[in-house]
Parts: C-alpha cells; structure tokens; sequence
C-alpha cells in the first residue's frame, strides 16, 4: 500500500512539476485547521511530510494564520505554539492581519504553495484555483495529497497549447533578443556573389553562311550549299524577267549593228 501511495504521490508532484514550476525544497503552506488536527493525533508534521513526499520538504506559515489561531481561545494554545516552530513568511498583512483563508489566498498568487488544510471551504477553493496541490488529513489522520482536479489538468493543457503555438514572428524576435544579449551565436551572414552575364548557348545560335564573291560581282551561295527544295523536292530555278523593246528600237539596233559589221569587214 505504501507503494502504491508514494507513486501516486509522485505522479501527481510531477504533473504540478512540469506544468506549473514546483521546484524543491517544496513549500507547504499550513493554515490552523490542518495543524490542529495533527496535533491531536500526535502526527510529527515536518517528519511526515518528508516521509510522504520522499524529498526536501519546507512546512511554512505566515503571521496571520499565527494570529487567527491564537485568537480562537484557551483550546487552540497548543496549536499556536506549534505553529510559531515553522518557519514564518511574511505575507503584506503584518499592519493590518486578516483571517488565514483570506491570507492563504494571497499567498498563493505570488509563489507556488501546497496548501495543507482541513478548511472544506478553503479546500473547495483549492480545487477550483489551478496550480495549488491541496494535502489534508484524510478521516483526520492519513496525509494524503489530493488528485489534480479538472480546472487543474484544463488549464495545463491551455498552456501548452500556448507554449506549442509560439508564432514564427515571436520566434524570429525571440532569437533576435537573444543574439543581442550573447545568450546564442549570431549565425554567419553568407554573401551572395553576383551573377555574371552568361554567354548565350552555343548550340542555339544559328551558323552565320559565308558567301562568296564571283568575279561578275556576284554573290553565291557558300560550298556544298545546296538549294532549298520547293513543292516535292523539286528545284526550281529563278527565271528573268524579259523586256519588250519597241519596234522602232529594235530595227534601229539592227541598222546600228549592221553597220558596225560593215565597217569591221572593210
């Protein structure tokens, strides 16, 4: 049975451990209703909860919660006097003390508390209020650490849930503040090289053809050029286009010449 309790004792702390920020030595704050019930059962409060919890244990009370158990009479002397051997935080209430419940609900907004007490309605407020552990005496005798309640587990899962969804803007500013300070290495910054005009591709380029020149000044076509085909494969030549002379320029042309001859052959 033992067994069974410390590993769920240690189940629960390590759910308040990993979404909350318990740390060791764990602080165990005690209101009078929890003290007076170890009292009378003659139950050795800080051994105990060394025993429970198997780790360094600080049980705390504050003056308020002194205060308030004093003033219930000749029957809780006892009480108090036990009490006044913890170790006493102060609380913001030492000008102007209020009851332990109201004090304990202070307390436990600025610092990570297990609350020790037989309270019912302080208890209920615990349950309620994710982030506080709740120990009471169970049938006034058995320390017992009390499950995570609902509201508890809910609001660890909203925070991871937003510890998972960190924007990349938020990372990128994160990281920034970090190089700032020194906490990490600035990453190298790497220079581009300019791109250089690249030369066009050999391949796609068109061969220029070289033409000759014939002695009449005209141009042909480069060696071992053939004509393009046309229509089947045919080749087709370019014909000249032919000027019609009128008569009358013809026969003189023909007078002319006739009379050139004449004149050679003599």
């Amino acid at each position: 049975m033992k067994i069974t309790k410390h590993k769920k004792t240690r189940k629960y702390m390590s759910f308040y451990i990993n979404n909350f920020g318990f740390r060791e030595p764990l602080l165990v704050l005690i209101d009078g209703s929890f003290c007076h019930a170890a009292y009378k059962v003659r139950l050795q409060i800080e051994e105990q909860l060394k025993k429970y919890f198997q780790c360094e244990v600080k049980p705390i009370v504050t003056a308020c919660i002194i205060t308030e158990t004093d003033n219930l009479g000749p029957a809780f002397v006892s009480t108090s006097q036990l009490l006044k051997k913890f170790l006493v935080h102060r609380c913001g209430h030492e000008k102007q003390p209020v009851d332990g419940a109201a004090c304990i609900k202070a307390m436990t907004k600025t610092c990570h508390y297990i609350v020790a007490t037989q309270d019912r309605a302080l208890q209920e407020w615990v349950r309620g209020n994710p982030g506080i552990p709740l120990f009471y005496l169970h049938n006034a005798s058995v320390p017992t650490l009390v499950q995570p309640s609902e509201a508890h587990r809910q609001a660890a899962a909203d925070g991871q849930k937003s510890r998972n969804g960190i924007r990349e803007l938020d990372k990128t500013t994160i990281q920034a503040l970090k190089v700032k300070e020194g906490l990490v290495p600035a990453e190298p910054s790497v220079r581009k090289k300019p791109r250089k005009p690249k030369n066009p591709n050999p391949l796609s380029c068109k061969k220029s053809k070289k033409k000759k020149t014939e002695p009449g000044g005209r141009k042909s076509e480069s060696d071992g050029a053939a004509p393009a085909p046309v229509d089947g494969g045919v080749v087709k030549k370019k014909s000249r286009k032919r000027i019609k002379l009128p008569k009358h320029v013809i026969e003189h042309l023909k007078a002319t010449n006739g009379g050139a001859q004449n004149k050679v052959s003599s």
